[in-house]
Order: C-alpha cells, then structure tokens, then sequence
C-alpha cells in the first residue's frame, strides 16, 4: 500500500482514529505531522464505552511516526493578520498553528480536520486542493470502507459537504 506523505492532522482526526482502534495501523501508512498544540494540549483523550481513555503520543513521537513542528508566535499572529479577526475566531491553536505551519512550508502537505472552517480558510488562501478529510485518506491506504460509525463530510472552501459515508465528521457548522 502506498505510504501518504506530509500529512497534517488535527486533533478531531487524532482522536477519532483512537476511538476507531486504528491510531497504530494509521501511523504505520501515513507520514503524520501535528502542531505542537495539538499533540500536547488538544489531543489528550478519547471515550469509548462511556470512559476516557488518554491519550499519549510520546512514544510516536520519539519513534518518528509523529513529527512535531512548532510556529513562532509572530508567524501565527501574521496568518491571523489576514483574516478578519471574528472569522479566524472560530479557529482552534491546534488548527491556527496547522495552517500557518502549511502556509509557510514550500512542501505539498496535506490537512485533515473534523472543522469545516479549516477548509474555508484553506479555500480563501487558494489552497482548497490542500485539504483532505479523513475519510480520503483512509480510502488512500485502505482502511476504507470498514464500517467505521456515521458519514465523514469533506468540506470544500465554502464548507459544503461532499462526501457523506465512512467516518462522522466533528465539524463545528
């Protein structure tokens, strides 16, 4: 199975592949990259069955199935500087970092995440092809398909849904 390269998760996507039993299946496909936001405030735990599970991703991490990458807080507020500050509002520090980081890199990373308005913004910057749901990428390497609970939406630059079967998506409209 092809590997997918330069992919960015959110923590709506981390968490989701936990609760779905396939975080280290995932890893092992994927080239995963997260915000330092995001690996170690947002995606901390998940519930399954009624409890809460935590989420520790150290060791991927150390194992480089997870690489971490940091934005200067001046390069994050000179994204946000181009938005209207209501609009950028609705984005999260794991998704703000996320799409500053994938602004400021020359590499074709990909962004996945359960909030439409990550697509939006990927949209206003000319970069909608950048954005890919969940769904897609488990398509990608093969885990489509496996009956995993509710329809995933791939949000477009306006946030319409396009998609609607595999994984439920988390998104905030």
């Amino acid at each position: 199975m092809p590997r997918l390269k330069l992919l960015i998760l959110d923590a709506n996507e981390v968490i989701l592949l936990h609760e779905f039993g396939i975080w280290a299946r995932f890893t092992e496909q994927c080239e995963v990259y997260h915000a330092r936001t995001v690996a170690q405030d947002e995606a901390v735990f998940f519930e399954k069955d009624g409890d809460r599970h935590p989420i520790d991703l150290s060791q991927d991490i150390r194992n480089q199935r997870v690489r971490v990458f940091d934005v200067a807080i001046a390069d994050i507020n000179r994204f946000r500087g181009q938005f209207d500050p209501l609009y950028v509002g609705e984005l999260d520090p794991g998704e703000t970092e996320s799409l500053a980081f994938l602004t400021q890199s020359t590499e074709p990373y990909l962004l996945s995440s359960g909030d439409a308005i990550v697509y939006r913004v990927l949209g206003l910057l000319n970069r909608g092809e950048q954005g890919i749901s969940l769904e897609e990428v488990l398509d990608s390497i093969g885990c489509g398909g496996a009956g995993y609970p509710g329809p995933v939406r791939r949000h477009s630059e306006t946030g319409t849904p396009r998609k609607g079967r595999g994984i439920r998506s988390r998104a905030k409209d």
